[in-house]
């Protein structure tokens, strides 16, 4: 009978020790079991900060993009208007430039009827004094020079001054490129014929 007791007893010993170790685990092992459902609201406001970054650096992406596309616009855009703006001020430049060869085609002409050469040089020399008008000169028909405001050239030929194809033309004309100089070539026309032809020389203007 003392042997069962004791067995008895040993017995629920050993239970209770069993149960305090399998309790002592549970509280040990029971902030483990709880993690994945306290750490899902954690991971969810990692996701979506995630996502809110990705969101941000695409929008700058983006932007940056469309920031440059249009400065690229803007610039060819910019570019074209100076080149319109460059061309229809050349057009209305010739068209002035045409407007002052014709009357001083008909004044030129005027005194070379009545042989007045120093009223024509006196003409010339205010020419000359326009901004950046390099020089003047009348040369005839045959190719003489008349006037000059170059006193350099008094002794020289018109053909040695300006090529034939120039003192040749019949209409008022305006070269970009002659010599490294931009030119005004006006004809003096008679009745049925050239007489002379006038030629302001300019110096090209410096766009720097």
């Amino acid at each position: 009978m003392t042997d069962e007791n004791k067995q008895k007893r040993k017995a629920q010993t050993l239970q209770s020790k069993a149960d305090t170790l399998f309790t002592m685990l549970s509280n040990k092992f029971e902030p483990l079991a709880k993690l994945p459902t306290m750490q899902l609201p954690a991971w969810y406001g990692l996701v979506f900060l995630g996502l809110i970054v990705v969101m941000f650096a695409w929008k700058a992406i983006a932007v940056g993009k469309v920031e440059s596309d249009m400065a690229k616009k803007l610039e060819r855009e910019k570019v074209l208007i100076t080149q319109q703006a460059r061309e229809y001020a050349d057009e209305q430049y010739n068209k002035e430039e045409e407007r002052f060869g014709q009357v001083l085609s008909w004044a030129i002409r005027g005194e070379l009827i009545r042989n007045n050469l120093d009223t024509i040089d006196q003409y010339l020399s205010e020419i000359v004094k326009m901004r950046d008008t390099e020089k003047v000169v009348l040369i005839g028909e045959d190719g003489q020079l008349l006037v000059s405001t170059d006193k350099r050239l008094e002794d020289a030929e018109g053909v040695d001054i300006y090529p034939s194809e120039i003192l040749d033309l019949r209409k008022i004309t305006i070269k970009s490129d002659v010599d490294g100089k931009k030119i005004l070539v006006v004809p003096v026309m008679g009745l049925n014929n050239r007489v002379a032809t006038v030629i302001v020389s300019y110096n090209r203007a410096n766009l720097d």
